[in-house]
């Protein structure tokens, strides 16, 4: 017997990425940054951890502040969460429902699948035309369409779609559309300025390439 639900029972175990011991790697199978972080970051995290025995701010207001100034952002725009897997974990179980549609480029972030299955949902796979431009069809107003995915650049392929293109994409779509920018400091540009163009346009970041933050 099992109280598990079928769509999680049915689930392959995940397995992590190979962590080896010892020695000196550059790591490209979890794309981790071979540099340390700033020096003023370790500084602001030793002085973090006098307060450990105090809850944080529920809504991490301060960085939510600073994160607005930064990219010219309306903070009460922003959410924060351990990592962008937990943003795109929140934002599934926020607009999706068992039976509904998620759609994504393929080849792109596993993740994006997994979540589709373990909310009981269903991913659409969209494959990257010949010359890895996007397909028309990515834009399609399917049925049952409730959220889509797209990371921008893209990995593994590192390709990106221009502003022109997403912001045509999300006047196509009937749902809002995620551009995943986790690698968008290695690019030539960067989608934040499109949140203010279209409402169903939302950017997620993370910490953890760029600057050195994945732990």
């Amino acid at each position: 017997m099992t109280f598990v639900r079928n769509n999680i029972s049915q689930l392959a175990g995940y397995v992590p990425g190979e962590q080896p011991q010892g020695g000196k790697f550059i790591k490209l199978n979890t794309n981790e940054n071979p540099y340390p972080p700033s020096p003023k970051v370790v500084e602001a995290i030793q002085v973090a951890a006098e307060k450990l025995v105090r809850y944080p701010d529920p809504v991490s207001t301060a960085f939510r502040l600073a994160a607005g100034e930064a990219l010219n952002v309306d903070p009460d725009w922003i959410i924060c969460g351990n990592g962008s897997d937990d943003i795109l974990t929140v934002l599934t179980r926020s607009f999706v429902d068992q039976g509904d549609l998620i759609r994504l480029p393929n080849p792109s972030y596993i993740l994006y699948r997994t979540l589709a299955e373990i909310q009981g949902a269903r991913s659409q796979e969209v494959d990257f035309n010949d010359d890895w431009t996007l397909p028309t069809s990515f834009g399609d107003p399917d049925e049952g369409l409730k959220l889509v995915f797209l990371p921008n650049p893209n990995s593994p392929t590192g390709t990106v779609v221009s502003q022109e293109e997403i912001l045509a994409l999300a006047e196509q779509l009937p749902c809002p559309i995620l551009i995943d920018e986790a690698y968008v400091d290695f690019a030539e540009f960067n989608c934040i300025e499109l949140v203010k163009q279209n409402e169903k346009i939302m950017v997620s970041r993370t910490l953890s390439k760029s600057y050195g933050l994945a732990g």
